[in-house]
C-alpha cells in the first residue's frame, strides 16, 4: 500500500480500471493488478514511474514499448489491451502520467521454475519452442526484445488439455520494456541510445556496443536453453563485468557435459545458437526452432556444424583481449538478484551504467587511470581515421539509402477511433485509411450488439497502410431475455425468432393441447421472459392437437358437462337418457370415448344419463251388479250349435199379433 501511495496513482484510471494492489515494480515503470470495469475482468496495469513521468525521454521510451507491444497478438507473447495518461500532482506541478493496460498472467516465472530445481528435458524443450516461437513472431514485425532471460518468461498452469497431451504448461514472453523496433523512422541507432541486456544472457554485439538484431535474441534464447537443459548458465562469474568478458571470449562447454542424457545432436544445435559471430549463429529464431524440435527428436539437424565449438573456438582465437575491453564498456557490477528483477532496464549510454574501474579495471592488471590513458593515446589517431573513412562512406551509402527509403516508404496512419461505430460504419473508416481488417466477436453489457468494443493496435497508434486492424465487434449481452409471444405461431417462426434474438433452437417435444392446433408451438424451454445465456439453445414444445378423454362414469350429469368443457379438454356433449333402475337417476352410466384415451381436440364425446322408471296406475274396478238383476249366464267356452231352424224364414207376422205400429 505504501507503493501505491507514493506512486500517487488514482483509485480509478481513465473512469473504467479500479487500481488494485502492486504485483511488480522496476526502474522504470509500476505493475499493478486492476480490473476493467467495463468488460468486467481483471488485468494488468503497467504506469510510468512518478519521478520519470516529468521526463519526455522516460514518457517517449515508455510510449515506445506501449506501440511496440500493442503491435503484437501472439498466444505465447502477453497482449496490450488500452494505453492512455493520467493528471497527478508532483510537487507544485502537474504531470501527466502515461500507463497501459495488459493481460492479467497467473504463471510462475521460468527464474522460480529452475531456482526450484532442474526441468525436465522434454519441458526445456517445449518451452524453449515457445519462446522462439514468439520471438519469431515479434521479429516478423520489426519488434526486437532484447532482454530474454528466466525472469521476462512467464510459463502458466497446465490446462487440462495440457495434461492429456502430456504437455508442460503455456509460456508468456514479458517485459518488451527495453524492446526497439528494428527499423525507426528518422532516428539512427547509435550507442548514445542502446539499449542494454542482462549481462548473463547478453549477445556479445550487444556487449561489444554494436547494433543489434534477430540474432541477438537468438544468443540470449540460446543461453536461457542451455541453462534449462544443464541446469546452469553457458557462463558464471563473480561479477557482472567477468560475465560480459566470457560471453565475448570464452568457449561455453557443450549442455552434457553438465547432463546425461543430452545427445551430440542437441550439443550442436545449442552451441551454434551461442556463436560468438552472428554470421554463424542461426539467422532466425525460426531455424533455431525447427533444429531444436529436430534434434530433440532425434533426426538430424540440416546446417549445424559437426564440431559445436568451430564457430566459438575460431572467435576465441581472434583475441580474447579486446573482448574484455569491450566487456567492461556494457556490463554491470550489478548482483544477481538485482538483474532478474529487471531494475536496470534503460540507460542513456553504455557508460552511465558503470564506473570507470568497471569500464577499465578488467582484465589488464593496471590502475584505472594508467589503462585510460593507454587507450586514449591508441584510440584517439585510430578513431579520427576512422572518422574520416566513415564519414565520406556514410554520405555516398546514406544518400543512395534515403532515396531509396523515400521511394519505397510506406503511409502510416493514426489508428482512428471507431469505438462504438457499426461495424459497417468502422469498416469504412478503416479501409478509407488502406488497412485491411479482421473481425472478432465478445460479448458486452455495455456495447449494444453490433457495435466496436476496441480495436487492435489500440486507438492512436501509429500503423502503416495495409497492417492488419483487428476489430472486436459487441455480440450483445451475455445473458439476454428468451422472445416472448411464441405460444401459438409455426416452429419455423420461433426458430428464427431465437435465432434473431441470439439463441439456437434446440430439439422438438410434442404435449397435449385443447387450444394450440396441431404442430403449432404451445411454448419453449427455458420459458418465455426467462434470462439465458447468449448462444444457448432453447427447446422447443409443439402441439399434437389432441385432449386426454376424462373418466365421467358415476359423476352426475352436470359434473360430466363441466369435466368435458373446461379449459384442459374444451369438448363437446351429446346427452342421451337411459331408463333404469339400476342406477341412481342422474348419473353417467357410460360413455362413447374411453377414459384416458386421445382424441382430437374438439370432438363431441356422447354420455348416458341414467333416468327413474314411470310408476305402475292400477286399473278401476268393475260395479257391482243389482240382487234383482238376472244372473249372467257366462258365456259358454264351447261354441254355440246352430239352431235347427236358423235356416228357416221368418214366419209372416200375424194381423193379430201385437205390432209395435198396430198398437
Amino acid at each position: 500500500m505504501g507503493e501505491y501511495m507514493d506512486q500517487q496513482v488514482p483509485t480509478t484510471i481513465d473512469e473504467r480500471y479500479e487500481v488494485g494492489s502492486v504485483i511488480g515494480s522496476g526502474a522504470m515503470a509500476t505493475v499493478y493488478e486492476a480490473v476493467d470495469t467495463r468488460l468486467g475482468r481483471k488485468v494488468a496495469l503497467k504506469v510510468l514511474r512518478a519521478e520519470h513521468a516529468q521526463d519526455a525521454i522516460f514518457r517517449a521510451r515508455f510510449q515506445r514499448e506501449a506501440e511496440a507491444v500493442a503491435a503484437l497478438n501472439h498466444h505465447s507473447i502477453v497482449g496490450v489491451y488500452d494505453t492512455g495518461a493520467f493528471e497527478t500532482t508532483a510537487g507544485s506541478s502537474t504531470v501527466s502520467v502515461p500507463f497501459m493496460v495488459m493481460e492479467l498472467v497467473q504463471g510462475t516465472t521460468l527464474r522460480e521454475l529452475l531456482a526450484q530445481g532442474a526441468i525436465s528435458q522434454a519441458d526445456a524443450i517445449s518451452y524453449g519452442v515457445q519462446i522462439l516461437e514468439a520471438l519469431e513472431y515479434s521479429h516478423g514485425a520489426g519488434i526486437i526484445h532484447r532482454d530474454i532471460k528466466p525472469a521476462n518468461v512467464m510459463v502458466l498452469p497446465q490446462t487440462p488439455e495440457d495434461i492429456s497431451l502430456g504437455d508442460p504448461g503455456q509460456v508468456k514472453v514479458m517485459d518488451f520494456g527495453i524492446a526497439r523496433a528494428a527499423e525507426e523512422a528518422g532516428e539512427t541507432l547509435t550507442k548514445a541510445n542502446t539499449v542494454m541486456g542482462t549481462a548473463r544472457y547478453i549477445s556479445p554485439e550487444q556487449a561489444r556496443g554494436e547494433a543489434v538484431d534477430a540474432r541477438s535474441d537468438v544468443y540470449s534464447a540460446a543461453c536461457v536453453i542451455y541453462e534449462m537443459l544443464a541446469g546452469r548458465s553457458p557462463f558464471d562469474a563473480p561479477t557482472n563485468v567477468e560475465l560480459a568478458g566470457k560471453h565475448l571470449s570464452e568457449v561455453p562447454q557443450p549442455p552434457s557435459a553438465f547432463a546425461d542424457d543430452i545427445t551430440p545432436a542437441l550439443d550442436r544445435v545449442i552451441l551454434k545458437g551461442l556463436s560468438k559471430n552472428t554470421s554463424d549463429r542461426y539467422q532466425s529464431a525460426a531455424q533455431f526452432r525447427d533444429n531444436l524440435k529436430d534434434a530433440a527428436s532425434g533426426i538430424s539437424t540440416a546446417g549445424v556444424d559437426d564440431d559445436p565449438t568451430e564457430a566459438t573456438t575460431a572467435f576465441a582465437a581472434a583475441g580474447s583481449g579486446a573482448g574484455a575491453v569491450a566487456a567492461g564498456a556494457v556490463a554491470t557490477g550489478r548482483n544477481r538478484e538485482t538483474e532478474d528483477a529487471g531494475l536496470g532496464s534503460f540507460f542513456d549510454s553504455a557508460q552511465a551504467e558503470y564506473t570507470d574501474e568497471e569500464l577499465y579495471g578488467y582484465g589488464y592488471g593496471q590502475d584505472p587511470e594508467t589503462a585510460r590513458k593507454k587507450r586514449r593515446r591508441s584510440a584517439w589517431g585510430k578513431a579520427l581515421t576512422t572518422l574520416l573513412i566513415l564519414l565520406l562512406a556514410a554520405f555516398g551509402i546514406g544518400s543512395v539509402l534515403y532515396y531509396n527509403a523515400k521511394l519505397n516508404e510506406v503511409e502510416k496512419h493514426m489508428v482512428p477511433a471507431v469505438q462504438g461505430m457499426t461495424q459497417a460504419e468502422a469498416e469504412t473508416t478503416l479501409r478509407n485509411l488502406n488497412f485491411t481488417l479482421k473481425f472478432e466477436e465478445e460479448h458486452s453489457d455495455e456495447i449494444e450488439k453490433g457495435k466496436v468494443i476496441k480495436t487492435s493496435p489500440a486507438t492512436g497508434l501509429e500503423a502503416e497502410e495495409g497492417t492488419q486492424i483487428t476489430l472486436t465487434v459487441s455480440s450483445g449481452p451475455s445473458m439476454i431475455a428468451v422472445p416472448s409471444d411464441l405460444e401459438g405461431q409455426s416452429e419455423q417462426y420461433v426458430r428464427e425468432a431465437l435465432a434473431e434474438a441470439g439463441f439456437v433452437g434446440g430439439r422438438t417435444t410434442t404435449v397435449n393441447s385443447a387450444t394450440v392446433p396441431n404442430g403449432m408451438v404451445v411454448g419453449v424451454t427455458p420459458a418465455s421472459g426467462e434470462m439465458a445465456p447468449a448462444g444457448s439453445t432453447v427447446d422447443i414444445v409443439l402441439s399434437n392437437g389432441k385432449v386426454v378423454v376424462p373418466g365421467l362414469v358415476g359423476l352426475t350429469r352436470d359434473q360430466a358437462i363441466a369435466a368435458l368443457t373446461g379449459p384442459d379438454t374444451l369438448l363437446s356433449t351429446n346427452i342421451e337418457n337411459v331408463t333404469t333402475a339400476s342406477q341412481p337417476a342422474g348419473t353417467v352410466i357410460s360413455q362413447s370415448a374411453a377414459a384416458g384415451t386421445l382424441i382430437e381436440q374438439g370432438s363431441t364425446v356422447t354420455i348416458r344419463v341414467a333416468v327413474a322408471p314411470a310408476p305402475t296406475v292400477a286399473p278401476p274396478a268393475p260395479p257391482r251388479p243389482s240382487a234383482s238383476a238376472q244372473p249372467t249366464q257366462a258365456p259358454s267356452s264351447q261354441p254355440a250349435e246352430p239352431r235347427e231352424d236358423a235356416d228357416r224364414p221368418s214366419p209372416e207376422p200375424s194381423n193379430t199379433g201385437d205390432r209395435a205400429e198396430d198398437r
